[in-house]
C-alpha cells in the first residue's frame, strides 16, 4: 500500500500581509504627523521672524524721524553713521518685501543699534556729560566729586569731570565716553574722570583727549576716532585712536602695566622716560622706571562649538571647547561664566597646556566662554571674542520630577526715564511674567518686555519664571524712575 505524503499546512499569507500593512500604515502615520509638526513649527518660526522684523523696521523708522531735525546730524559729526543706518533700513525693507525675514531682522537690528548709539551720544552732549554707564555687573559705585557720598551705579547714569568710579570684588562695568571710547572696568578698580585739559580744550581751542586718572585696578579700553589718555600715579599713557589697550596699577607695589592689543600707545613716566608701545606689546612701570617693550601673544580663535550652540542636558553630559593654537604660547587661560563681563566665573584657569578643554555639564542655562594665550614669561595676550552656548533639559517630567527651579538669566535693564526694557532668557517652555503680566517667550526661552512705572524714585521690577511642574525663579532688579 503506497505511503501517502503528509499534507503541508499552508500559511495564512493574507493575515501576515494585513499585519505588515498595519505596521507600515502606523509608521506612515507617525512620519506624516512628524512632517506636519515640522511644517507647523517652520510656519510658526517664519511668522515670529516676520513679526520681529516688522517691529524692528518700525523702531528704526521712529529713530530716524527722531534724529532727522538734529543739527549735528546735518553736520559731519554723525552724518556717516546716520547715512549708513538709512541705507541699512532700505536694504532691510527690500529683504522684508522679498519675505527674507531673517535678513530683514538682521539688517534692521544693525541699523537700530547704530541709531541708538547716536541717540546716546547726543544725550551725553546735551547734558554736558563726559560718559555714562552702559552695563553693570556686581557692585559698582560712583561719586560726584570729593565731597559727595558714594552711590550705587545704574545704566545710563551720566559721569562728569571729577566724578569717581569704583568697582568691588566681583564688580565690573562698561562705560562709554562722549568720543566713543569704551572702557571695561574690572573688579577692584577706582579712577577719576578727568576733563582732559583746561575746560576740556586743547591750547589751540580744539577738543582735548578723553582722560581718566587711575588710582588702582585694571581697565580695558577701545578708542574710536580720537586718542584717549590714562594716567596712573607713576606714568601717563596716550592711547592712539582706533586702538585696543589695557592699563593696570597696583598701589601696594607701585607697579603698573601698559599694553596694546591693537593700534598702539605712547607712554611717559614721572622719571622722564618715554616708550612707544606697538601692537601686541607691553611695558612694565615700576615707580618712575619703564621697561623695554615686551612681546605679547596673539589672540586665539575659537574653533568649536559654534556660537549659540544649544545642548540637550538629557543626551549630552560633556562639551569640548577648542581654539586655534597661538604661536609662541606656553599656556592658555580659559574662562566660563554666566555673564558676558566674566564676573564670578564658573571656570577660571590659566594653566591649559593644550588648545582644548572638556567641560562636564551640570546644569541648565546660558554660558559664555573665552580664552587667552600666555607667553613663557607669563605675559597674557588679548582675550578671544566671547562665544556662548545654552544647556537645556527637554526631557518630559512626571510626578517624581526633581524640584529644580528654572534658569532666569537677565540682560541689562535699559531705562528711558519711566520706561524700562527687560530682556533675558529662561528654560525653553517656561512661563514668564513681568510685574504680573504674561510675556511672549521665544522657542529658545528668550523674552523681551517693555514696562512703564509711574512712581518716581527707586523701585523694583519683578520677573518670574515658572516651569511646567510649578517650580519658580524670581528676580527683582532695582531701577530708578526719572520724572518727566
Amino acid at each position: 500500500m503506497p505511503v501517502r505524503k503528509p499534507i503541508r499546512t499552508r500559511k495564512d499569507w493574507y493575515s501576515i500581509s494585513v499585519d505588515t500593512l498595519r505596521g507600515w500604515g502606523f509608521l506612515l502615520l507617525i512620519l506624516t504627523l512628524l512632517g506636519l509638526l515640522y511644517q507647523a513649527y517652520r510656519q510658526w518660526e517664519r511668522k515670529a521672524l516676520e513679526r520681529d522684523s516688522r517691529q524692528a523696521l518700525v523702531e528704526v523708522e521712529a529713530l530716524l524721524q527722531r534724529l532727522q531735525g538734529d543739527p549735528k546730524i546735518a553736520g559731519d559729526e554723525f552724518r556717516g553713521e546716520y547715512d549708513a543706518s538709512r541705507q541699512g533700513l532700505q536694504k532691510a525693507r527690500l529683504d522684508f518685501a522679498r519675505a527674507d525675514f531673517a535678513a530683514a531682522l538682521a539688517g534692521a537690528s544693525a541699523s537700530r543699534k547704530l541709531l541708538q548709539s547716536i541717540v546716546d551720544a547726543l544725550n551725553l552732549s546735551s547734558t554736558g556729560s563726559q560718559a555714562q554707564f552702559i552695563s553693570i555687573q556686581g557692585e559698582v559705585d560712583y561719586r560726584r566729586g570729593d565731597g559727595a557720598n558714594w552711590e550705587e551705579a545704574r545704566n545710563r547714569i551720566p559721569l562728569h569731570a571729577g566724578d569717581f568710579v569704583r568697582t568691588s570684588e566681583g564688580g565690573s562695568a562698561e562705560i562709554v565716553f562722549r568720543d566713543g571710547t569704551l572702557y571695561t572696568v574690572r573688579s577692584n578698580t577706582q579712577f577719576i574722570v578727568s576733563p582732559g585739559g583746561a575746560g576740556g580744550k586743547t591750547p589751540g581751542g580744539g577738543p582735548a583727549d578723553q582722560s581718566i586718572r587711575m588710582e588702582y585696578g585694571w581697565v580695558d579700553l577701545n578708542t574710536a576716532s580720537r586718542p584717549s589718555k590714562v594716567t596712573t600715579p607713576g606714568a601717563e599713557a596716550r592711547v592712539k585712536q582706533d586702538s585696543e589697550a589695557f592699563v593696570t596699577f597696583d598701589k601696594s607695589s607701585n607697579r603698573g602695566r601698559f599694553g596694546a592689543f591693537r593700534g598702539g600707545l605712547e607712554l611717559s613716566s614721572q622719571g622722564g622716560l618715554t616708550r612707544e608701545v606697538k601692537e601686541l606689546q607691553q611695558v612694565v612701570q615700576t615707580g618712575g622706571l619703564l621697561s623695554e617693550p615686551q612681546k605679547l601673544p596673539g589672540r586665539p580663535e575659537p574653533v568649536e562649538p559654534a556660537d549659540d550652540r544649544e545642548l540637550d542636558l538629557d543626551r549630552v553630559q560633556t562639551l569640548v571647547l577648542a581654539w586655534s593654537p597661538v604661536a609662541g604660547a606656553a599656556r592658555y587661560a580659559l574662562q566660563v561664566s554666566r555673564n558676558r563681563l566674566f564676573v564670578e566665573n564658573l571656570i577660571g584657569v590659566d594653566n591649559r597646556a593644550r588648545p582644548r578643554a572638556t567641560l562636564g555639564l551640570r546644569g541648565e542655562g546660558t554660558f559664555y566662554w573665552r580664552v587667552a594665550a600666555y607667553t613663557r614669561e607669563g605675559f597674557p595676550g588679548p582675550w578671544s571674542k566671547p562665544l556662548k552656548f545654552r544647556v537645556a533639559s527637554f526631557k518630559s517630567g512626571g510626578a517624581d520630577h526633581p524640584k529644580i527651579p528654572p534658569e532666569l538669566d537677565l540682560e541689562d535693564v535699559k531705562s528711558y526715564g519711566s520706561i524700562f526694557i527687560v530682556s533675558g532668557r529662561s528654560n525653553p517652555g517656561a512661563r514668564i511674567e513681568v510685574n504680573g503680566e504674561l510675556v511672549n517667550v521665544a522657542v529658545d526661552g528668550s523674552f523681551k518686555k517693555t514696562v512703564q512705572l509711574s512712581k518716581e524714585g527707586w523701585s523694583f521690577i519683578e520677573i518670574r519664571a515658572r516651569d511646567r511642574w510649578g517650580n519658580e525663579t524670581v528676580r527683582r532688579p532695582k531701577v530708578f524712575v526719572e520724572g518727566p
